[in-house]
């Protein structure tokens, strides 16, 4: 036999045995497409400094009813059907959500992105909860933050073609924060009232909560923090999610958890976990865990037995925890532009910070607009990993390195022995 003759022999039975692998794995494990647009951290800024421009967003207000009717404004502009959603309360006369929707091919199944849009102000600890009149804040940090991030990811969305497998509903929640001390009520309303009024009993939802972040990986903790007693090198962005083994705060509040609500949650905080490590994310600093204090708008949609998670950066009151490396200016005059670039080292780490959190919920939008469709007993299955090289893939691939071997080794020797005659 020629070389020519056997390297031609060789070649053909190569592309002979990778024919025999099932068809489109690289199809089925690669997102084909890229995104036509990407939320921007110095965007999502500034939004938060006009949100904090509004002044003191009580409920009830000017201030708030200014900021909610800008919002509105805002997504009227990027071609969104704005719905308004009024409801009243004890305290709030004048209470309302804005929501918008991208319908999807499952109208039954939704993915729902909230913030909210109030503000408040109260004495800090001991003395938790007192208001006064001199007492107001810009909510720059809560929740300009997560109100500003949600308005660059409306805008992103507004930029994307095709149809979300799933209904998405973007809403800024009013009336979430508690009016302190004397208050017949508590807060969450506006999320309450959404859960409860506009969610119909057949709809299954997963949602994801934009409240307090920015001041969170990659952002270095400062100075003073270490100073403090902080030994971390970056501030943690959490992702509260729906428990898969704590769910003793939600119990105790009247939760009966269902085994549909174990199996949704152990899939939501794989599928959170598999976006950070898409994303190049450290787990040491952006970690998903289990929800055991409630204390946003999350907590209305856990208890309704719905899926959530709540993205938070930086965050106040976590001393009982032994962290002295998670404090923030929340619900205090002090919570203002200027205060959150001071703690971050400036107006491009906030940006960072801000990021990472647009990064993970972009990322969870585009491969639900996306869906990679696998068959899996001759069922379509969806999947939502662009991981390019998986676990069946390697067996496959192994299989191939195995059998050209083979075939290597059996023309080798069929050669030699030509070549001895």
């Amino acid at each position: 036999m020629s070389r020519h003759l056997y390297q031609s022999t060789l070649l053909a039975l190569v592309l002979l045995l990778s024919s025999c692998v099932p068809g489109n794995i690289q199809e089925d494990a690669v997102q084909s497409e890229s995104p036509p647009d990407w939320p921007e951290g110095e965007s999502a800024y500034d939004n938060m400094v006009s949100m904090t421009n509004f002044g003191y967003r009580k409920i009830d207000t000017t201030a708030n009813e200014n900021a909610r009717n800008w919002i509105a404004s805002e997504l009227e502009a990027m071609g969104y059907e704005v719905e308004r959603q009024p409801f009243t309360t004890q305290l709030c006369a004048n209470c309302e959500n804005i929501v918008v929707t991208i319908e999807g091919q499952l109208e039954d199944d939704w993915r729902v992105v909230g913030a909210h849009h109030d503000a408040i102000c109260y004495s800090p600890p001991p003395l938790i909860g007192q208001t006064y009149p001199t007492c107001t804040s810009s909510g720059a940090y809560d929740d300009g933050t997560g109100s500003g991030s949600l308005l660059e990811l409306a805008r992103t969305f507004s930029q994307w073609n095709g149809t979300p497998l799933h209904t998405w509903k973007l809403a800024w929640w009013d009336y979430e924060e508690w009016q302190g001390s004397g208050s017949p009520e508590g807060g969450g309303m506006g999320s309450l009232h959404f859960v409860e009024e506009q969610i119909p009993s057949d709809v299954n939802v997963t949602y994801v909560n934009l409240d307090m972040f920015a001041l969170n990986w990659p952002v270095p903790t400062p100075l003073v923090s270490q100073l403090a007693g902080c030994n971390e090198d970056f501030w943690t962005l959490y992702m509260f999610t729906s428990p898969t083994s704590d769910w003793s705060y939600y119990e105790d509040r009247g939760l009966e958890v269902t085994e549909e609500m174990q199996t949704n949650a152990e899939w939501f905080q794989a599928h959170l976990k598999e976006i950070n490590s898409n994303l190049s994310h450290p787990e040491e600093w952006v970690r998903v865990i289990d929800d055991t204090k409630g204390n946003s708008d999350h907590f209305n949609f856990i208890m309704h037995n719905h899926t959530a998670t709540w993205i938070r950066g930086q965050h106040q009151y976590i001393y009982e925890e032994g962290d002295a490396c998670e404090q923030t200016p929340k619900h205090a005059q002090s919570d203002s532009v200027t205060t959150i670039n001071t703690l971050a080292g400036g107006r491009a780490n906030v940006e960072d910070g801000l990021q990472t959190g647009l990064d993970i919920v972009a990322t969870l939008a585009w491969w639900d607009w996306n869906p990679i469709i696998e068959e899996e007993n001759g069922e379509e299955v969806e999947s939502q990993s662009d991981s390019v090289f998986t676990v069946g893939m390697l067996s496959i691939s192994l299989a191939i390195f195995v059998a050209t071997v083979a075939v290597f080794y059996f023309v080798t020797n069929r050669t030699k022995e030509s070549e001895l005659e």
